[in-house]
């Protein structure tokens, strides 16, 4: 039972919540990008940059999540009148 109004108090402040986890997010950006990057060990040319895969992990999950939604419109829903 607690769950469920934990669940409800998440719906209830949902900008609060988005702002959070916004805030985090920037926070790791910011916190990767003074992380110290060591030349010796680069695999590939762009692991040098500062928040490479912060962001790139970042865009990668908002296009995930953008095609997914896109493709399950696409395939999932009805018409209006389908069942009538």
């Amino acid at each position: 039972m607690n769950v469920l109004k934990y669940i409800e108090f998440l719906r209830t402040h949902m900008k609060t919540l988005r702002n959070i986890l916004l805030l985090y997010l920037g926070v790791v950006i910011v916190f990767d990008f003074f992380l110290p990057r060591d030349s010796a060990h680069v695999h590939y040319w762009f692991d040098s940059f500062p928040d490479y895969w912060t962001l790139f992990s970042v865009i990668g999950c908002f296009v995930l999540i953008k095609v997914g939604k896109g493709i399950a419109h696409a395939f999932l829903s009805k018409d209006e009148d389908f069942y009538g």
